[in-house]
């Protein structure tokens, strides 16, 4: 009598995303759009905003989900700078303790918006605030909000906002400038490489 083999169904690739505001935050109405029925994304809970609160959050979040039993997750810790030397310095103090815990941090200066300002130029210029990036969002794209869903207007520069990003990142470093310094810049490309990387699973 022939053995019934039995099919184990193998959990779909995740990815972890913690970012201040969590599920009303611009990140998660960014990346939820990522999200198939081969990729799971969720968004750890929490209300911190300072780098060690959220990173506190984020170890709880992955202890009570039992994160440490799938076989494939990336986990992200995503910050913005806000241009201030006191969060920045906050970033730098973490970063040992994301790495022991295959947590990767993910800094924008001075804020996560500046990925979106990408899909519409190639970006020059300085920022000393949020506040400018959102304005000259709403120059390029009419409007603006946090929780509008920008996806749908930048989907089809992606390629062009993740060229540019590496640039950015690149000739700071070429410059010897430190990256989490620099201004503008953002590494949120690499949450989209990971969806690429899983993708080919």
């Amino acid at each position: 009598m022939a053995r019934r083999q039995i099919k184990i169904q193998q959990r779909r690739p995740l990815i972890i995303i913690c970012s201040e505001g969590g599920m009303k935050s611009s990140e998660y109405y960014y990346f939820r759009h990522f999200c198939t029925r081969d990729l799971r994304i969720q968004f750890s809970t929490g209300n911190a905003t300072d780098p060690k609160g959220m990173l506190d959050n984020l170890l709880k979040y992955i202890q009570n989900e039992d994160i440490k039993s799938e076989d494939n997750v990336r986990i992200f810790l995503v910050l913005d700078t806000d241009l201030d030397d006191r969060r920045i310095n906050e970033i730098k103090e973490i970063e040992e303790k994301c790495l022991k815990n295959n947590i990767e941090i993910i800094t924008s200066a001075p804020t996560f918006e500046i990925w979106y300002l990408l899909h519409y130029r190639d970006n020059k210029l300085k920022f000393d605030s949020s506040q400018k990036v959102k304005k000259e969002i709403v120059k390029e794209n009419g409007t603006y909000t946090e929780t509008i869903d920008m996806y749908k207007f930048i989907k089809c520069n992606t390629d062009k906002a993740r060229t540019t990003a590496k640039l950015l990142e690149k000739r700071a470093v070429s410059s010897g400038e430190e990256l989490i310094e620099s201004n503008p810049h953002t590494s949120i490309y690499k949450i989209l490489d990971a969806i690429d990387d899983f993708s080919k699973l």
